[in-house]
């Protein structure tokens, strides 16, 4: 996805909810805010808005000292989603269709986004109605039925994660890819409240998957700043699960993957660039082929009761 200048007011409003966050004074937040500003002038639109969001949050660490920012959000947020597995898990064990219940729990996880909405003092209640609202609520795409095929016909699977606690609501859906060969990926470093190694083993990730990191502190994931290991296991994954809109927005362009974004659509620029409206639980599956101007989906893997649409 590419940079919008309609972006540029969320850019410096991140910009000075961070800066809020670290307890920065009057005067260095204005400091950041008017290098964020000076980025902005120079930012090429053609490159991901988490290029940009990047940037942002180096400057806020490096004008506070402070190396997670959001570490009391990512607790709280942790905290809350743990506190609400019982009831979830009693939903999920109660479900006619399991898959779908993960799908939509792990779509249910992307509020918990500091990007977005300033989340703080999350409780489990939070959690839980947001669950709610993700089970009750249609989803828009793509059909669960094709996301079934794929999983059980892809040969290497690569989940990347989104945010912290929202690693919980990934593991209903984790307990249902039948394939064994499967990645989760978190981010390299602390940057928001994303998740990292740490938010993940506090899950139980590790338990039921391989677990890595981008090796990079990106909110999403920038290929040419990632580690060896990472883009190795990349390469090879032929099944790309990405969840919410910092992964849509690094690598809704990218070629020759086969990709499913789980996500809520937060914003008019998203909702432009994805197709749905502001609100939807989304599962888009999208297959961009290589050295190809647009989209197009492979042979055999049209979508079932879905947009079929490519990117």
């Amino acid at each position: 996805m590419k940079t919008h200048k309609k972006c540029f007011p969320c850019f410096e409003k991140q910009a000075k909810d961070a800066c809020t966050t670290v307890g920065l004074d009057k005067g260095h937040t204005e400091e950041v805010l008017q290098a964020v500003r000076d980025l902005m002038a120079s930012f090429p639109l053609g490159r991901s808005p988490v290029a940009m969001a990047a940037q942002i949050h180096e400057r806020v660490r490096t004008a506070s000292g402070v190396e997670d920012p959001y570490s009391e959000v990512k607790r709280d947020s942790n905290r809350a989603c743990r506190e609400a597995m019982p009831v979830l898990s009693q939903i999920a064990n109660w479900s006619l269709n399991r898959l779908e219940t993960g799908v939509r729990l792990a779509i249910a996880g992307s509020f918990i986004d500091s990007g977005a909405n300033r989340v703080h003092g999350l409780n489990k209640l939070d959690v839980i109605r947001s669950a709610q609202s993700a089970l009750t609520e249609p989803l828009a795409g793509d059909s669960v039925a094709e996301l079934e095929k794929l999983l059980r016909g892809a040969r290497q699977i690569l989940y990347v994660g989104d945010n912290a606690g929202e690693c919980f609501l990934d593991t209903f859906l984790l307990d249902r890819i039948p394939n064994r060969n499967l990645t989760y990926a978190v981010r390299g470093a602390p940057v928001l409240n994303d998740a990292t190694v740490h938010d993940a083993m506090l899950a139980g990730i590790h338990r039921r998957c391989k677990l890595v990191d981008t090796g990079d502190d990106a909110p999403g994931v920038l290929l040419d700043r990632c580690s060896d290991d990472f883009r190795a296991t990349f390469d090879r994954s032929d099944l790309l699960i990405l969840k919410g809109q910092g992964n849509y927005e690094s690598l809704s362009d990218i070629r020759g993957k086969q990709c499913v974004f789980l996500t809520r659509v937060k914003c008019e620029v998203f909702a432009e660039d994805i197709g749905y409206p502001v609100g939807s639980n989304v599962v888009d599956i999208r297959f961009n082929a290589e050295g190809e101007g647009s989209g197009s989906t492979p042979a055999g893997q049209a979508t079932a009761g879905g947009t079929g649409k490519a990117a």
